[in-house]
């Protein structure tokens, strides 16, 4: 028997622990829809879908065909337009929706950070910097925004993301670094000493599988350019997927 659908929006290292937690337990119908940024992105259980849906309207008509009785929102920190379109189309189809957010790190003692509100932004931190000329810079923010950095001319730039950038040919890279995480800090500070990092630059966004790079930056006395979160969707939300799956459960009426 096909159960209740479940919506999960997916993408995080959480949208994968919810859909497999939530397809073990039965009485579950679980779809996951990444946005297809990641070519080969690791696979959910539960039924796959690729692709944006159109906007609002398009989200709406998407729950309303899908027969979807619940959303989890489990985006990227970053992929705001996604998580305020969730709450926009499960309003308007009567479909209740649950944001799974991460609380954004904070400054610890010895931290050296540059607060920043966009890859743009630290790129014109980095071109007057303090840094010495021709040093090695990290970019650890994926391959979308590489293209920001294009007009870097003083520093060369090390840039490591899942996939190649599609603007790398025409970027000052000392090199391109194709990996996928988690990274243990141990790996991360052996990284940045071999490459003779001077300067790291991440997105704030959250959780643990990503924060070893944080760690090994402090560890090293290196200054970290950090691109601030956007602000967090309205409704309702938790940062814990053990709240999240019963969450679930609850809103369609499903004992564990």
């Amino acid at each position: 028997m096909v159960g209740k659908r479940v919506l999960i929006l997916g993408g995080t290292t959480e949208a994968l622990d919810a859909a497999e937690r939530l397809s073990a337990l039965g009485g579950i119908t679980v779809i996951t829809s990444m946005a297809g940024v990641t070519r080969n992105p690791r696979l959910p259980a539960g039924e796959n879908r690729t692709g944006g849906f159109g906007g609002v309207s398009g989200l709406t008509t998407y729950l309303d065909a899908e027969d979807i009785a619940a959303v989890l929102d489990a985006t990227h920190p970053f992929a705001a337009r996604i998580s305020r379109h969730a709450g926009d189309a499960g309003s308007r189809a009567g479909v209740p929706v649950l944001h799974l957010t991460r609380p954004p790190w904070r400054r610890q003692q010895g931290d050296q950070w540059h607060e920043v509100d966009s890859a743009y932004a630290a790129a014109a931190w980095l071109n007057t910097a303090p840094l010495a000329d021709g040093s090695t810079v990290f970019l650890t923010i994926g391959r979308a925004e590489i293209s920001a950095f294009s007009e870097i001319d003083r520093l060369r730039c090390v840039s490591r993301s899942i996939e190649r950038p599609d603007f790398a040919g025409a970027l000052p890279f000392a090199e391109i670094i194709l990996a996928r995480g988690p990274f243990s800090a141990d790996d991360e500070r052996q990284l940045m000493a071999d490459r003779n990092i001077v300067c790291l630059v991440a997105k704030n966004s959250g959780g643990t599988a990503s924060y070893p790079k944080i760690e090994a930056a402090r560890a090293l006395g290196l200054p970290v350019v950090m691109i601030t979160p956007p602000a967090a969707p309205g409704g309702e939300s938790t940062s814990s997927v053990d709240v999240a799956v019963a969450w679930a459960h609850g809103t369609l009426g499903i004992s564990r």
